[in-house]
Order: C-alpha cells, then sequence, then structure tokens
C-alpha cells in the first residue's frame, strides 16, 4: 500500500514513516486514484484531498515532520476515517502510540480500497472471512436456521455429547425446520457407533451432508491436535472430555493437511513445552480444528490465517493478533485464578472476611522527649 515500499519493512515501519513524507505521498496517490475512480462512475462522493505543502526533507521530531503529519490527518477526516480511529502527530512522530497509528492506517487502507487501491494483506484476510461468513449466513437462511446461530458460533463450546442432552427448554423455535433437524440430530448422535482417535488430524465432513452444506462447524468437523491420553494424572474426567460419538454417515474421511495446520500444531507445541505441570504430557491447551481456518481453542472458536506465508494471525473481534501471542494468553497452565476461598479464615470472625482489617495505634512521645525540645 505504501509508496516505496521496498524501504518499508516491519523492522523500520516508524523510522520510515515518522517524518510524514510517505504517508503524503500515500495521499496523494489515493487522491489520484479517487479521481479516476469517480471520473468513471466506479466511485460516489467527494473526493478526498491533501491539502498543504509535504516538507520532502522534513527532519525526523522537527516542525516540518509535525506538518507533513498534520496534513495527512486532515486528509484521513476527508477521506472519513472516524475520529476515534485518528491518531495525533507525536503518535507517529515521537513514536508515542504506535497502537493508534496502526489502527488509522488500516481504515485508511478499507477506505481508499473503494477507489481501487490495493489493500494490505489484513484488509484481504478480512474480506475473506467476511465473504466467508455471507456464504454461511445464506446457507442457513436457505435451511431455515437464524442468523444467531452463525454469529455465536466463536462463542460456543463444541456440541454437547449423546449422553448429555440438551434440557427441553432448548428446542429449536423454528417450525419449518424443527422435525428435519431433529432427524438429523438423531442420526448424527447414535450412540451405537464408537469413535477412533488417530494421531493425525482428522474431518469428518461430506459434500453433501448436513455440516458440510452449512459450513457451520460442528463435532463432526473438528481435529483435536492436542488430546491428552488416558493416563494423564492431571485430566479430570468431565463430559467434555469423554469420547465423542462419530457418525454413522456420511462416513469419516481424512482431509488434506495444509502448510497452516503444520504451523498451527507446532506453535501450539512450541506453548505447551513451557508448561510447568508435574505431568509429562500437559493437555490443558487443546486446539481443534473446527473448519478450513477455524480452530477451536480454549473454548472459544477463532479464525486463523496466514499472512505472508510466515505470520498466523488471529481474527479477535475487530483487529488481529498473533497466534503465539494469543496461546500464551488463553493457555490455562499460564493463567493463575485467584480465589476468595484460597485465603486463610480470619482470626476475627466472619464479619471481616471481605475486608481487609488495619489496626493502628497511636500514643503520646513520653514526657522526657517533649521537654527536650
Amino acid at each position: 500500500m505504501f509508496p516505496d515500499s521496498e524501504i518499508v519493512s516491519g523492522d523500520n515501519f516508524f523510522d520510515a514513516l515518522d517524518n510524514g513524507v510517505v504517508v503524503c505521498r500515500l495521499a496523494r496517490i489515493i487522491q489520484e486514484k479517487a479521481r479516476t475512480a469517480i471520473d468513471a462512475g466506479k466511485a460516489k462522493g467527494p473526493m478526498p484531498v491533501i491539502k498543504g505543502r509535504c516538507w520532502e526533507n522534513a527532519a525526523r521530531r522537527s516542525f516540518f515532520s509535525r506538518d507533513n503529519m498534520e496534513n495527512f490527518i486532515q486528509f484521513c477526516r476527508r477521506l472519513g476515517v472516524h475520529e476515534n480511529l485518528l491518531f495525533e502527530s507525536d503518535d507517529l512522530v515521537l513514536h508515542g502510540q504506535p497502537r493508534n497509528v496502526v489502527l488509522c492506517l488500516l481504515e485508511v487502507a478499507r477506505l481508499a480500497s473503494r477507489y481501487s487501491v490495493e489493500p494490505p494483506g489484513l484488509v484481504q484476510l478480512e474480506r475473506e472471512i467476511a465473504a466467508e461468513q455471507e456464504r454461511d449466513l445464506h446457507c442457513l437462511s436457505d435451511s431455515g436456521i437464524s442468523h444467531s446461530s452463525l454469529v455465536s458460533w466463536q462463542f460456543q463450546s463444541p456440541s454437547p455429547t449423546a449422553t448429555s442432552p440438551r434440557p427441553p427448554t432448548e428446542k429449536i423455535k423454528h417450525s419449518s425446520s424443527a422435525s428435519e433437524v431433529a432427524l438429523t440430530a438423531t442420526r448424527w448422535l447414535d450412540p451405537s457407533t464408537g469413535v477412533t482417535h488417530e494421531p493425525e488430524m482428522r474431518r469428518s465432513v461430506s459434500d453433501n451432508g448436513p455440516a458440510g452444506s452449512d459450513g457451520v462447524p460442528s463435532d463432526t468437523t473438528e481435529d483435536d491436535w492436542s488430546r491428552g491420553s488416558a493416563e494423564d494424572p492431571d485430566e479430570l474426567p468431565s463430559p467434555s472430555s469423554s469420547p465423542l460419538p462419530s457418525p454413522a454417515e456420511p462416513p469419516e474421511h481424512t482431509g488434506p493437511i495444509t502448510e497452516l495446520d503444520r504451523k498451527v500444531r507446532r506453535a501450539t507445541e512450541a506453548v505447551q513445552r513451557l508448561c510447568q505441570c508435574p505431568s509429562e504430557r500437559c493437555s490443558k491447551l487443546k486446539v481443534r480444528k473446527v473448519g478450513e481456518g477455524r480452530y477451536h481453542i480454549a473454548g472459544r472458536n477463532v479464525f486463523i490465517r496466514l499472512l505472508k506465508g510466515r505470520h498466523m494471525m488471529v481474527r479477535v473481534g475487530g483487529g488481529w493478533d498473533t497466534l503465539e501471542h494469543f496461546l500464551a494468553r488463553h493457555d490455562p497452565c499460564q493463567v493463575r485464578t485467584l480465589n476468595r476461598e484460597s485465603t486463610p479464615p480470619s482470626p476475627h470472625g466472619n464479619k471481616l472476611t471481605n475486608f481487609l482489617p488495619i489496626r493502628a495505634k497511636y500514643r503520646s512521645p513520653p514526657p522526657e522527649s517533649v521537654s527536650a525540645r
């Protein structure tokens, strides 16, 4: 996206931009692209214009660099960047708030793409994820399932097993598809079939099956890469850790393992090696593949994409995070939970258990010290 991109890299990103020359050149390129698109009828609205002089030889941390930065910020306003995403001049000139600068530049890239400006890799990945969600929503709407089932998939744990049926209050409300969904669930949750866990990543999807048609992750499309052994003493038995029943049909088949899958597995194993649990094999951090580019990590489903073939990026809310940092933040072995129940009981009874008792005693100085003064 940047002009003279050969001189801008991840190592010198802010050093190359802090005098404001490169961002002013970027604003001129967007201005020309906008003029061409508006004249051709491909875009509507007022053309964003950068005003003022660009000081090409501005020294770093100088007044001229701040003047360049102010001109670029005003251009961002004309382009349509929200006030909450704008940064101040010193945020880039003095490297004060680099996060604000990155957020603003990403928004500039999103808005400039309306004028046929090639967006950066992260913006392209955002569009791919949005298009994938739109396709899933279209498939769900055709099958009569509400939009909330697609939105909430990121915050739901895998579907309950056959041993823990849903209560009657959680039945699907859609009368047009309730019978069909119930019949499908009965067939897929057949307890008479068993399951075999292979050491490789496996997926159970079908081009014509229920899970393959709507694209929504389910238990039958999961890949558990860090499943612990039955002899693991640290793993407590729970309904979620019990083997999941295998579907009777469609038959299970092994999908291709992509380069992203290998990188995610290596990153997971690297984080697991940092575990200090007494067990030799700790399986508290579990990563499962629930779809193409979708993974179940620490109780939530996330999108993971490979940026420039090297960086594994996790879609978190409206932004991005690296997979290594995301795993470190959500690793149960590195998270410490503090409870009030673990604190020792107060010797003063139960009345002061919720407070921090502080006692202070005051006494006057002895008479001889007062007379000495």
